[in-house]
Formats: structure tokens, C-alpha cells, sequence
């Protein structure tokens, strides 16, 4: 699904000639076929085509950072360029505040849950729908 959607937006981008948008949409279809690829599997499934997704999105976060401490001004328009792009794919993102309502329910609903399973159990029912960092420090908050 997601594949297919990137696959589709790369034509657009072709039409459009948004050189940045195709290049980042290729970016992330290289990624997905690599880690097949690697995976020795013909299809990724959308949880693994998320999953690569974010890790391409975090790859241009700190690239921006770098281009950022480098003072390269160019790069860093690209970069936001090729990461709105990217977030186009991910499904809706939850805020800190909804997150901290799902741990909060999560620690109500299971006795004993510590921080690392409950980050599992937010990973298996929410995927791609939260970035790690926000969601770990939210953690950090609820379960102390």
C-alpha cells in the first residue's frame, strides 16, 4: 500500500518536475527494495515499508542538523523539501499529549508494565504513528 503510493507519487513528481520531491521519493523506494534486499523477502510488508520510511526521515533530520552547523543554507532547503515529502507517506502523527493518555492507559490497564515493554507495546499498536524520541521522553514521564 504504502509502496504503491510512493510508486505513484514518483510519476507525479516525473510530471511535475520536482526534481527534490522525485529525489526523495526514490530515495526512500531504494531504501525499501534494499532492505528486501537484505531481508531476502520479494515484498516488505507496510509496518517494514514505515519502518524504513522513518529511518529515511531521520536520516535527513540529522543531515539538516549538520547542513544546519555548516551553515549551508541550500542543503537545508532540500532537506525540509525531502522530509515534508516523506511525512506525506507516514500516517497520521499523535501528539505528546495523546501519547501520554495511550501510556497512561497502558500502565492503568497492565499491572507491572515497565517503561521498555510498554514503548513495545506502543510500537505494536501504534506503528509509524509517533516519532520514538518524543514518545520515549513522554514515557520517562509516566513511568518515572
Amino acid at each position: 500500500m504504502i509502496k504503491a503510493k510512493l510508486q505513484s507519487a514518483v510519476k507525479e513528481a516525473m510530471k511535475a518536475k520536482n526534481k527534490v520531491r522525485l529525489d526523495a521519493i526514490r530515495g526512500a523506494l531504494s531504501a525499501m527494495q534494499y532492505e528486501a534486499m537484505e531481508k531476502k523477502v520479494d515484498e516488505l510488508g507496510d509496518d517494514q515499508c514505515l519502518s524504513v520510511l522513518q529511518r529515511e526521515i531521520k536520516k535527513r533530520k540529522e543531515e539538516a542538523d549538520f547542513a544546519l552547523q555548516a551553515k549551508r543554507e541550500d542543503l537545508i532547503t532540500n532537506l525540509k523539501v525531502e522530509i515534508s515529502t516523506l511525512e506525506e507517506f507516514l500516517p497520521a502523527q499523535l501528539s505528546a499529549a495523546d501519547l501520554e493518555k495511550t501510556l497512561l492507559d497502558l500502565k492503568a490497564n497492565t499491572p507491572g508494565l515497565n517503561m521498555g515493554a510498554a514503548m513495545k507495546l506502543l510500537r505494536e499498536k501504534l506503528p509509524g504513528q509517533f516519532d520514538g524520541k518524543v514518545a520515549s521522553e513522554v514515557a520517562k514521564r509516566v513511568f518515572g
